[in-house]
């Protein structure tokens, strides 16, 4: 039978979503977009239509689900649309205080009405595969979740180019960023927390930034020692962002946040020749021994897509096309957690990371 899904936002991630998606057989596309431009861009791949901002109810009728790929700020009220009409809930949001509204609104879901949000890459994927190390171990002792979009090739003194939202970028590198320390569930400070640690020969810096851990927090609370998720860069990233962000107080909310966002968009430019990388890093305990397990993967882009996109992509649909072709079966709010690694890696639409897991192991310093 096929599903009946509405895309709302047709930006680059949006669009491959959907394009995507309606690629598939199984699968009817309609997307959204305020922007008559967008509509128009992605017209010959998929049905568009032109909307007036927050006026996107009328396209919900009849269809199994939406994927939100509209800013966090917008997809409390799309929830409580779908909410109204029936149909199932995805987005990609990083932002926690959005997740939050939407476990409130999903706790009204209808019999096997979905809401998931943090569908794409991180929280997405990385929360998937972080948390499949707790069936490896008798005991989880410490969970170390590392993701980055990087240019591959890196020509500024920040060594990085705009892959993806600059709002979300921001959000992340200026909000509180939840974390386990000492079995305690705490909030730490964004941009500190540097470490350095290689894969494959190439040196990278991470530090600490909100949103990425998704529901893993209150899954693991209780259960494990450590858990940390940081954003990967190249060396001397750090330095630049603490100067921008503390030191000049840009990281402030207001008017001092929108004129960085404005600053980044129009002095650093975008670039689709990206690369993701994925370093999960596991500790515990297997017959009263420590050991430790990693898994590495490196999405590179293509001549049509960067890896932003596909990456992305590739986790939002492979969590949707299980859930409406009932490989899981629940109702309202689902954490990411929920989904087995495997099964996740087995989808369709999971091929991408398939692909791109390395056999290398990150070797910290």
């Amino acid at each position: 039978m096929i599903k009946k899904v509405v895309v709302l936002g047709l930006g680059r991630i949006g669009g491959t979503i959907a394009k995507t998606l309606n690629n598939c057989p199984d699968y009817e596309v309609i997307g959204a977009d305020i922007s008559p431009q967008a509509a128009q861009f992605w017209s010959n791949e998929f049905e568009t239509r032109v909307i007036e901002k927050n006026a996107f109810e009328h396209l919900l009728e009849g269809q199994d689900a939406v994927i939100s790929a509209l800013t966090f700020n917008e997809n409390p009220e799309v929830a409580r649309a779908c909410l109204k009409h029936g149909c199932s809930y995805f987005d990609l949001t990083e932002d926690v205080e959005c997740t939050r509204a939407i476990m409130e609104i999903a706790k009204d879901a209808r019999p096997g009405q979905v809401f998931m949000p943090q569908c794409g890459l991180a929280p997405g994927f990385v929360g998937i595969l972080g948390y499949s190390f707790h069936k490896e171990f008798d005991q989880l002792d410490s969970l170390k979740m590392r993701v980055g979009a990087l240019p591959e090739f890196p020509s500024n003194q920040m060594m990085y180019n705009m892959t993806w939202s600059t709002e979300g970028l921001v959000n992340e590198y200026a909000n509180p960023c939840e974390a386990i320390k000492k079995g305690q569930k705490t909030m730490i400070e964004p941009l500190e927390g540097r470490e350095v640690f290689s894969v494959s020969g190439v040196e990278y810096e991470a530090f600490n930034t909100s949103g990425g851990l998704g529901n893993l927090c209150n899954t693991l609370d209780g259960k494990i020692r450590e858990l940390t998720y940081k954003t990967i860069r190249y060396p001397g990233h750090n330095e630049l962002m603490r100067f921008l962000f503390n030191d000049l107080r840009l990281g402030e909310a207001g008017e001092r946040r929108n004129m960085l966002m404005s600053i980044l968009d129009s002095s650093v430019a975008v670039t689709r020749q990206d690369l993701v990388l994925i370093s999960n890093v596991a500790t515990g305990y297997i017959d009263g021994k420590l050991e430790q397990r990693s898994r590495t993967f490196c999405v590179k882009h293509t001549a049509d897509q960067s890896a932003i996109q596909i990456s992305t992509t590739s986790g939002a649909l492979t969590v949707l096309d299980l859930i409406l072709q009932g490989k899981i079966e629940r109702t309202g709010f689902v954490e990411q957690e929920a989904v087995d690694v495997e099964m996740f890696l087995a989808n369709r639409f999971a091929e991408p990371y398939r692909k791109s897991e390395l056999g290398s192991i990150a070797d910290e310093h």
